[in-house]
């Protein structure tokens, strides 16, 4: 049966260079608190659930790396406890082969209990998001002739690393498995191995 160009892009794409940004823990707390959502970093933000106000201080994050693992410190006030910290564990890939843009995290923040608990289901999210938009603002820093996407995340412990790569449409995907299931195409795994994390060569930028 003949190959679709849809088909036919995706596998090309599978072929191209990753682009690899790596984003040094010297520079990863300044970059993590200008996405918390304030003009200025110096100046405290809040963040409000509900009824509830939680300060945060983007100045003072910080952040930590280790194989595998992003921890982030964050110093906040309520009128209830005062000053607190919390610290969130994110695990992700620990290699380029594991990289995601998904993290699995503790059910509860680590620091204060009382902010743990009523703040955890916020802000455990809203930190992540806050990582990963990071990725975009480094690939937004680049010029690039074609448009490219934060694919993956992952870190060895020095560095986090982000994936980028050229976005390959959801018709392509579904294209491809529709075919795969009737038995039009074979299963090829290595083609959306390769597409976001692959066996193709790293180049960092």
């Amino acid at each position: 049966m003949p190959v679709s160009p849809e088909i036919q892009k995706l596998r090309a794409l599978a072929k191209t260079q990753l682009f690899v940004m790596d984003l040094p823990l010297s520079d990863a707390p300044g970059l993590l608190a200008s996405q918390f959502g304030g003009p200025d970093v110096k100046r405290p933000v809040v963040w409000r659930d509900a009824e509830s106000e939680l300060l945060v201080h983007p100045a003072r994050t910080r952040v930590r790396y280790a194989p595998g693992f992003v921890f982030v410190e964050l110093a906040v006030f309520t009128d209830q406890t005062g000053d607190a910290q919390l610290l969130l564990a994110y695990k992700l890939g620990a290699s380029p082969n594991e990289a995601s843009l998904t993290a699995v995290a503790e059910s509860r923040p680590r620091g204060d209990a009382t902010l743990a608990a009523r703040w955890a289901e916020c802000v455990t999210p809203l930190v992540w998001m806050a990582l990963l938009r990071c990725g975009q603002v480094m690939l937004g820093r680049r010029r690039s002739k074609t448009p490219l996407v934060v694919a993956g995340v992952y870190t060895l412990g020095k560095v986090l690393s982000f994936i980028a790569t050229e976005p390959v449409s959801t018709e392509a995907l579904r294209e491809y498995y529709t075919d795969v299931r009737a038995g039009d195409q074979a299963l090829d795994l290595s083609i959306l191995n390769r597409r976001y994390l692959g066996s193709v060569p790293l180049i960092r930028r």
